[in-house]
């Protein structure tokens, strides 16, 4: 008699974010006269959702560059592992994305050589929420209403790898190599994901007896089949450099020097469907004891794309006659971002600076502070990346002056609210009006469904002899309804 459709929704919830110090002591650093460079990269190694907190295992990628006692560049790279737990309403079996931002780094020398780092790990977790509502009734009058559920097409991944060369004098030694990505563009076709990654790769190396840098900037055009999805569908894509290294090859004073890296992305598709569904139920011949339920589920809805520049500039004392040899580490993060009419995202771009002053190699951290206003159709929750697309620094007697490309991700999660007949149970039989003619007087606000209680008849057959009523009445509305009788 009662008709039940299951629906498998999902909803998204957002973990409360953990800032975590990580430091590393390496050994074997007696050699190091003097920091030039520190750059950190935080990558998330694994993650599992238990019941109730998320257990998330990170590493924290350090690059020092430095200048030997014999006054030499050299570089070293190390790495601090660390486990945080967040805590949240989660099961098992839900699914969980992590990211790691780096927020704030330091080298402390003196006795012993520190190198230490501020993340800051987020977590989002994605739940199943199975509704089970009522479809249809039989020998019922019923109402119905739409209403639009977010559900899981397709969870899965995809890399891809990326590569870029130029052509150099010889170099005798490759110091360092630093590496981001960012999401610049996606589009969903039917059984096919189209996105754009742009990729920054800064290589410190010493050519001639000289340090230089060299950066790359790779955009990437892939298509990635996906059965399940169709246009219309929302794609959630987050990037990651899952592995970096530097060739070199070539002839003598000609070497060609190559950045070849593998860009892992995950993607989580997700899918709106309008649904109708029973809202109200009325039986003329039994009386109905009804249970509902109100469920509010928060999914991804899409994502905006900008690019905007920024400029500062930093003191270089002494720095009259300067050259500036290059930025081996540049990068940025978000403070808060903050929607009014459009959004509002504040922050700190921080470029590391490697210069010249007549043959004595110097450097200097700039931080740059940001505000900029995106305009784009937000939700009120919001998940907002950045990256350091470019960087440009030129030094004019003893001032750098900074010019940063940054891109913005701001990928936007609404909620939708549910409400629904959860289950249905049949009463007594109800009292028939056998009345030959029945005359209703209604209350202020009453509706068809209370003209149909008092009458024992369908709605069809009261707006059948009443074709001018309107919805809701008004008090002392009078409905007149003519029964036939049998016999």
């Amino acid at each position: 008699m009662f008709r039940y459709e299951k629906i498998d929704a999902i909803s998204t919830t957002f973990l409360t974010p953990i800032e975590r110090v990580v430091e590393f002591t390496p050994r074997g650093a007696d050699n190091i006269a003097k920091v030039l460079s520190l750059s950190v990269d935080g990558k998330a190694l694994s993650h599992n959702c238990c019941d109730g907190y998320a257990d998330i295992s990170g590493r924290a990628d350090f690059t020092l560059i430095y200048l030997d006692y014999d006054g030499n560049p050299s570089s070293a790279n190390y790495n601090a592992d660390f486990n945080v737990r967040l805590d949240g309403d989660m099961v098992a079996s839900d699914k969980l994305s992590v990211g790691i931002k780096v927020i704030e780094w330091k080298v402390s020398s003196g006795d012993i050589l520190t190198l230490s780092a501020v993340v800051k790990v987020y977590g989002m977790v994605t739940k199943a929420v199975p509704i089970n509502m009522l479809a249809d009734a039989d020998n019922s009058y019923m109402t119905t209403s739409k209403v639009v559920i977010p559900t899981s097409v397709a969870t899965t991944g995809y890399s891809f790898p990326v590569d870029e060369e130029t052509t150099v004098g010889d170099v005798e030694k490759v110091l360092s190599l630093s590496t981001k990505c960012s999401l610049t563009h996606t589009k969903v076709r039917d059984k096919q994901l189209d996105m754009s990654i742009d990729t920054t790769a800064t290589i410190t190396y010493i050519e001639d007896g000289q340090m230089k840098t060299a950066t790359f900037l790779v955009s990437s055009e892939e298509s990635v089949a996906i059965d399940e999805i169709m246009v219309g569908d929302r794609a959630y894509v987050l990037p990651q450099v899952k592995s970096a290294k530097v060739v070199l090859a070539g002839v003598t004073g000609e070497n060609i020097l190559r950045f070849e890296g593998e860009i892992t992305t995950s993607i989580y598709v997700t899918r709106y469907e309008e649904k109708e569904i029973v809202e109200d139920v009325f039986m003329l011949t039994h009386s109905t004891t009804i249970e509902r339920e109100n469920t509010t589920l928060t999914a991804f809805v899409g994502t905006g794309f900008f690019k905007e520049r920024i400029y500062g500039e930093t003191d270089l004392p002494d720095c009259d006659n300067g050259s500036l040899i290059g930025v081996p580490a540049s990068t940025a993060f978000v403070a808060k971002a903050v929607k009014d009419e459009d959004m509002n995202v504040e922050g700190i771009a921080t470029v590391e600076i490697i210069y010249s002053v007549d043959g004595d190699i110097r450097s200097a951290r700039a931080e740059v502070p940001y505000s900029v206003s995106l305009i784009g159709d937000f939700t009120d929750k919001v998940v907002t990346r950045v990256s350091v697309l470019d960087n440009s620094v030129k030094i004019k007697n003893q001032t750098a002056e900074i010019n940063l490309l940054l891109g913005f991700e701001i990928s936007s999660f609404a909620e939708s609210e549910v409400k629904y007949i959860s289950s249905i149970e049949l009463g007594e039989e109800r009292e028939v009006n056998t009345s030959g003619l029945s005359m209703y007087v209604a209350n202020d606000g009453d509706t068809m469904w209370d003209v149909c209680k008092a009458l024992t008849a369908t709605p069809e057959q009261i707006m059948s002899q009443n074709p001018t009523l309107t919805f809701p009445l008004k008090q002392c509305d009078k409905v007149l309804y003519f029964r036939q009788l049998k016999g």
